[in-house]
């Protein structure tokens, strides 16, 4: 966290879950035993969360908005990106017998820019 109580990733690929708690609890001077009672999930689950050995669900992502202010939306999405950055992309050779598998859609790139335009739009609204 930064001197405004902000978060203040450098890289969002590889900032989870884990990090915004272990901040969290650093900063406030948290234990682990009293923050998981305080969202009402096992010390062994938030154990595993610290650890990305386990995610968070979407009921603990609330949770801890209602116990610590962090916005619930950031949370999962911190988790995905962290996820998505850190799982083996599928490559073709995969399913060499199957001439279809990973074979894009001629409208696929033309919707992706859609979709990452709007995407980005939301991103900022929610940051300013």
């Amino acid at each position: 966290m930064n001197r405004n109580n902000q978060i203040v990733p450098t890289d969002l690929t590889e900032f989870s879950v884990a990090d915004t708690i272990e901040e969290t609890l650093s900063f406030y001077h948290i234990t682990q035993a009293e923050f998981a009672r305080r969202n009402r999930i096992s010390e062994k689950h938030l154990s595993q969360v610290l650890h990305r050995k386990a995610f968070i669900s979407l009921t603990v992502a609330l949770s801890i908005e209602e116990v610590t202010g962090i916005p619930a939306y950031m949370l999962p999405a911190n988790d995905t990106r962290y996820r998505l950055a850190h799982t083996n992309k599928p490559m073709p050779s995969d399913k060499a017998n199957d001439s279809d598998f990973l074979k894009q859609y001629d409208w696929a790139m033309l919707k992706g820019r859609i979709f990452e335009t709007f995407y980005e739009t939301q991103r900022l609204c929610h940051i300013g």
